[in-house]
């Protein structure tokens, strides 16, 4: 792959390829390792394959960011089962996949999720589950009926899926539960880091197609400042 470039502090990375293309890779290398346990656990063939391959790509964007042989990179899990790579603690990491993409966010100095999901994924079905009073009475205000309000659903849900992973927590914070708009009056809960101290700071959004996926990546910077909404690109 190529050599990301540098990772600026607070400014989020996101690499992604195909299962296909790093499964490709990973047949022609040792398996790690940190990956033999949870490679046990599967029992589908395409379940290992794509987690190869995504381990993979996610070992060499780490190893190119520190200079490491992606060999060299540790990854682990915490009691949450969140990844992160002990030895590498300035780094945060976050990955997901659908159908055959794969997608990794990284950052430096704070907390990053990434999520992805097809377009043209219907929502409305999910609107009362998924959004607090304050979103849906926006997603009124701005007449967004059928397709188009599906359309902002998907990158609604995907932006808090990406949240609870930079949380660590998944879904112990139902999306209803919490907005990620400032103005929101159901609030939002903080992540912490590793020590367990709140982590305020700026969040920072951006959505991406990526051949028909749709993928948000979440970003908490750290911040002396109370926590502000920025809303990123949307591509």
């Amino acid at each position: 792959m190529p050599t990301p470039p540098a990772l600026a502090p607070g400014r989020p990375l996101l690499v992604h390829g195909t299962v296909g293309e790093w499964a490709a890779r990973a047949a022609r290398r040792p398996g790690h390792p940190d990956d033999a346990e949870r490679l046990e656990a599967f029992r589908d063939d395409r379940m290992r394959r794509r987690f190869r391959a995504s381990r993979l790509l996610l070992r060499t964007t780490l190893g190119a960011l520190c200079d490491r042989d992606p060999d060299r990179v540790r990854l682990a899990r915490t009691a949450l089962g969140r990844p992160y790579a002990p030895g590498l603690p300035e780094l945060d990491f976050s990955l997901s996949h659908t159908g055959s993409l794969l997608a990794v966010a990284v950052l430096r100095g704070g907390r990053v999720g990434v999520d992805a999901e097809h377009e043209g994924r219907p929502m409305s079905v999910l609107e009362h589950r998924m959004c607090t009073p304050h979103e849906r009475a926006g997603l009124d205000a701005r007449g967004l009926r059928g397709a188009a309000r599906d359309a902002e659903l998907l990158r609604l849900w995907t932006l808090k899926e990406a949240y609870t992973k930079a949380l660590g927590t998944g879904l112990r914070h139902p999306p209803r539960t919490f907005g990620l708009d400032a103005a929101d009056p159901a609030g939002r809960p903080v992540p912490r880091d590793a020590a367990g101290t709140p982590l305020t700071g700026r969040l920072t959004t951006a959505t991406h197609v990526l051949g028909g996926v749709l993928v948000s990546v979440v970003a908490v910077r750290p911040s002396r400042e109370p926590v502000e909404f920025e809303p990123g690109s949307s591509r």
